[in-house]
């Protein structure tokens, strides 16, 4: 085996056992500025696998400067779950512009006893703990996110707002406009009224009652705040992603030959989804895949319906039943229904998949066929003897 190959293949079985061995908790500190503020921030590196392991905490980021580590190096045995530290910021009494500023405490996995010597050949995870600290603005500026929940037969859009500014809101509302999936207006809904002081948090709420397909919609929320306009989109999903299958048929069937399983499937999402795929198993009495067959791809609209194709070659199948299941394959969703086949030389049955059987069509005269065909022809010959014997009375008449 080549060293080269044999080295990174060690580095990465390396780096796959540990990557979950060490966690930083609180993910994110947020402070807003005072000139010359003077704060201690604790936070904890969690051990999650209870392991014998060297921790090396660094700070990096546009706040770096302002931040002083109380720790760099710790040891960590396996029997010790956690441990606490602190790091220090110390201001400036003003910033050259209002808004976020950010910096990221490191903290980075290395052999126990390494230090921070060993911190750059030796790690081998790294996480973080993030700093925010927020300038305010010098007049109202409100700056909002949007949190769609779905409960029941309505939709929650909860909106918390914070007040960057250092001015005092009185009025704050937001007007929420709804598309569907090709980006038509469907519904606009409003949310309460709030007063928010300076540097506060609050929540807009509105509800929106459903009555729509599933699917993606997107909802664009106008804040209006005093004299002040600004808009947040956010796109989100109603339902589930749900293909189903009306019904299946296999056509011109003879056994040995290629079966032609032609399944009519119904999207139930509103939005379109893409390479969606049938794919077919069927096993045989000890339980064991026999057949494992698929079709194509296909794209499919919203809320529309498209015939899907799959063959199996069914050489040295015997007449007989076979269990099987039918799964619909669609980005990483499917859906899955066990069926059972009934196969005779001349027919397929799928029972299962809605509960109901599905008849092949055969190429040839089965025993049902001729039976129809005999009825058929006593019929005739009936009518055609009434006839005859018709034509004969009235002419001896």
């Amino acid at each position: 085996m080549d060293k080269k190959f044999l080295v990174l293949f060690m580095l990465l079985f390396l780096v796959l056992q540990t990557v979950s061995a060490i966690g930083i908790t609180p993910g994110r500190t947020t402070v807003n500025f005072e000139p010359n503020l003077q704060k201690e921030i604790s936070f904890s590196v969690v051990n999650t696998e209870n392991k014998n392991m060297g921790v090396v905490i660094t700070s990096r980021g546009e706040l770096a400067q302002y931040v002083t580590l109380n720790n760099v190096y710790a040891d960590f045995s396996k029997d010790e779950e956690s441990k606490s530290f602190t790091y220090s910021i110390n201001l400036p009494g003003s910033f050259d512009k209002p808004g976020k500023y950010e910096a990221e405490i490191v903290a980075l996995e290395v052999p126990k006893g390494m230090g921070d010597e060993g911190a750059s050949v030796g790690a081998t995870v790294a996480v973080v703990s993030q700093l925010h600290v927020y300038i305010p603005y010098p007049d109202k500026y409100l700056e909002a996110e949007v949190n769609v929940v779905e409960e029941g037969d309505k939709i929650n859009f909860i909106l918390p707002i914070v007040n960057r500014g250092k001015l005092d809101i009185v009025n704050a509302k937001a007007t929420i406009d709804i598309y569907d999936g090709t980006d038509e207006e469907i519904d606009t809904i409003e949310t309460n009224t709030l007063a928010i002081n300076s540097l506060e948090r609050k929540e807009l709420f509105a509800k929106w009652d459903l009555g729509v397909n599933p699917g993606r919609y997107k909802a664009v929320i106008t804040l209006r705040y005093d004299n002040e306009v600004s808009t947040v989109l956010k796109e989100f999903n109603v339902g589930e992603k749900f293909l189903e299958i009306v019904e299946i048929a296999v056509r011109d069937f003879e056994l040995g030959g290629i079966a032609k399983f032609n399944a009519l499937v119904e999207n139930k999402w509103s939005s379109d989804l893409k390479d969606i795929y049938l794919n077919i198993l069927a096993y045989n009495n000890e339980g064991e895949v026999m057949a494992d067959f698929k079709s194509p791809t296909y794209d499919i609209g919203g809320l529309s319906k498209i015939e899907m194709v799959a063959y199996w070659d069914t050489a040295g199948v015997h007449e007989g039943k076979y269990d099987g299941k039918l799964m619909l394959r669609y980005g990483e969703k499917s859906t899955e229904r066990n069926i059972e086949m009934k196969i005779s030389q001349n027919n397929i049955e799928v029972v299962g998949f809605t509960g109901h059987v599905v008849r092949g069509e055969s190429k040839g005269f089965n025993l049902q066929n001729i039976l129809l065909i005999a009825v058929a022809v006593l019929i005739i010959a009936n009518i055609a003897w009434f006839l005859m014997i018709r034509k004969i009375l009235k002419r001896r008449k």
